[in-house]
């Protein structure tokens, strides 16, 4: 099933489009939000919303004795998330925050979302989080384990200096335990499934 070709079908009988985008750590995700904007590019407004801005600061998230569990749904604003992607669609605009990766810490929120012909909400978490969502196309990206695994140790060594060691640890004991717990299971839940087995994108 051809995503573009799905978005298109959608709005010849509907005025907007959410595209809901699911999958784990360094599946694609970002990437392939990016895509769609780029491939209607000219033709619609194409609205993109990460959840990754609605991370708590990094004291609040949930921890293991083996480390912050960044992949649980418990270590997002999930209850703020949906109020203001809901505020998006009703009012056609709305501000959201910004977080810094880096130190894992709300910059402020300040940025102005309005709302697109279609509007993409990508995440670990969005099937689940944006489940009563209306007009709405939901997608999992089924991406090789390993190859996001790969994926988050060159990102991870090159853009924040964390050794390879640790992030393969990390990676055991803390992101694929909440990854089965948490984001596998919404593939059932997905209208179109795009399975991966590697490539060149590396995004969240």
């Amino acid at each position: 099933m051809n995503l573009y070709e799905e978005i298109e079908k959608h709005l010849q009988s509907h005025s907007t489009v959410n595209i809901v985008i699911a999958g784990i750590t360094c599946s694609g995700k970002t990437t392939l939000a990016n895509a769609i904007r780029k491939y209607f590019s000219g033709k619609y407004v194409v609205a993109i919303v990460s959840q990754d801005d609605y991370f708590k600061n990094l004291p609040d998230i949930p921890r293991a004795r083996e480390g912050y569990l960044t992949d649980s749904i418990d270590a997002f604003h999930t209850t703020e998330f949906k109020h203001d992607v809901q505020q998006l669609l009703q009012n056609g605009v709305v501000t959201m925050p910004r977080y810094d990766v880096a130190t894992n810490t709300r910059i402020c929120k300040n940025k102005i979302v309005r709302v697109g012909k279609i509007n993409v909400f990508e995440g670990l978490h969005t099937i689940h989080l944006l489940k009563e969502l209306d007009d709405c196309i939901n997608v999992f990206i089924d991406t090789e384990i390993e190859t996001c695994l790969e994926r988050r140790i060159a990102r991870d060594t090159s853009k924040f200096g964390v050794p390879e060691a640790r992030i393969r640890q990390y990676w055991d004991d803390c992101i694929k335990p909440m990854c089965e717990r948490f984001i596998f299971p919404q593939k059932i839940h997905a209208d179109i499934i795009i399975s991966s087995k590697g490539g060149d994108g590396n995004g969240s």
